[in-house]
């Protein structure tokens, strides 16, 4: 059974799935967790299931103004700093996080806006708003047939040399008993605004965040497991001591027995960093010849190889790794994150492009928000912070 979270957004995220009737099994184990942890805790959960109490949050939700309420948090704001930060109000309850996710609203924030130019003004507000990514992905067969994935129903949907590929609750499964030995390859991909959760044939759990992809294939059957993966995936590795399991990326090749561990191998971002949650992983880079082990708790930073030098491998301490997770589990973590690593993120989840005009300030973060949430709610936010955005159709302008 999985262990109770003290974070009240994922907690929250869980309350909510279940409600929808979306929950994993891990997740599942994760609430019952939760609920059985505090008398506290067994309360709030009857009382979010009763529908007197429902009704009420209904009205509540009704009632909520909220322009009038980030207007009172700007009104309160602090004085300027040498870094603008954004900094999320630790007090409110359970019950005010399971809220904020059906409403997706984002003033929740406490906003410390910075020295240059301190003052606040809103950008050009949008005439339109784009929702948020959503499950879905797109099954690539090895005779080239591609699957949409969100627009099947449930059941099989195919049969790969003996292996039965079927959809249960919008997650893609395999059932590799009569396997022939001959094993087809599979390829997932999941576009811009989409994210997938699947089990590979050998039970390894891989979720897979937006513009992302992995190959395998449809059963594991010889002395290895090797997969090639691209953009950012979390595993879960079954342990199967006798059967590493490789993974494959054009910079890195890791090697692991049973593990949890992030890979964030986006072309855009300057370098590729793995997290070890659990277990242990080998790294071995493609330009070198000299491999590295994780331990819990690490994440190994490979930077990408230049005309000028080469490819660089050092390992540093990951004191959140909750953050490093936290788009798995439903978040967008921005703590640390200068605007260009957020408008990349926003990139991706809203399937939009973002164009610089001039060059905006460098504005340094600190918070969290739902990735259920519509994209003009995460830019009231990020308007307070001195940053001028203009939405025109799929075009996100930065000022």
């Amino acid at each position: 059974m999985g262990s109770s979270s003290n974070d009240p957004f994922i907690t929250a995220t869980l309350i909510f799935r279940s409600q929808q009737g979306m929950l994993t099994a891990d997740e599942q184990d994760k609430l019952d967790a939760w609920i059985a942890a505090s008398d506290e805790n067994r309360q709030l959960w009857v009382e979010l299931n009763n529908p007197d109490v429902q009704q009420q949050n209904v009205r509540a939700m009704a009632r909520f103004d909220e322009t009038a309420a980030l207007e009172r948090f700007l009104s309160n704001k602090p004085a300027k700093s040498n870094i603008r930060r954004m900094r999320f109000l630790h007090t409110w309850k359970w019950a005010a996080a399971v809220l904020v996710l059906a409403l997706g609203v984002s003033t929740y924030y406490l906003l410390t806006p910075g020295a240059q130019n301190g003052d606040h003004f809103g950008g050009k507000s949008a005439l339109h708003d784009i929702p948020p990514g959503k499950n879905g992905a797109i099954l690539t067969l090895a005779d080239g047939t591609q699957l949409v994935l969100d627009s099947l129903g449930e059941g099989k949907i195919a049969t790969q040399n003996g292996t039965q590929i079927s959809l249960n609750n919008n997650e893609l499964k395999y059932d590799a008993t009569a396997a022939t030995d001959d094993a087809a390859r599979n390829t997932i991909t999941t576009p811009k605004g989409r994210q997938y959760h699947v089990v590979l044939p050998d039970g390894t759990e891989v979720w897979l965040n937006a513009a992302s992809s992995i190959q395998y294939p449809v059963a594991f059957k010889g002395r290895e497991r090797r997969v090639k993966i691209s953009g950012e995936v979390y595993l879960e590795v079954a342990a199967k001591s006798w059967q590493p399991f490789i993974i494959e990326t054009d910079q890195m090749k890791l090697e692991v027995l049973g593990t949890s561990f992030n890979v964030n191998t986006y072309n855009d971002e300057k370098t590729i960093r793995t997290t070890l949650l659990t277990g242990a992983v080998k790294i071995t880079p493609m330009h070198t010849t000299q491999p590295k082990v994780l331990v819990p708790g690490q994440t190994a930073v490979l930077s990408k190889p230049d005309a000028s030098e080469g490819a660089t491998l050092t390992i540093t301490e990951t004191p959140d790794p909750d953050k490093i997770i936290a788009w798995k589990n439903g978040l967008f973590n921005f703590d640390g994150l200068d605007l260009y690593s957020v408008m990349r993120q926003l990139e991706r989840w809203y399937n939009i492009d973002v164009q610089y005009i001039g060059k905006p300030d460098n504005v340094i973060f600190k918070g969290k928000m739902h990735r259920n949430t519509n994209l003009s709610d995460v830019l009231k936010v990020l308007e307070t912070m001195d940053v001028n955005f203009e939405l025109k159709g799929n075009i996100l302008y930065v000022r």
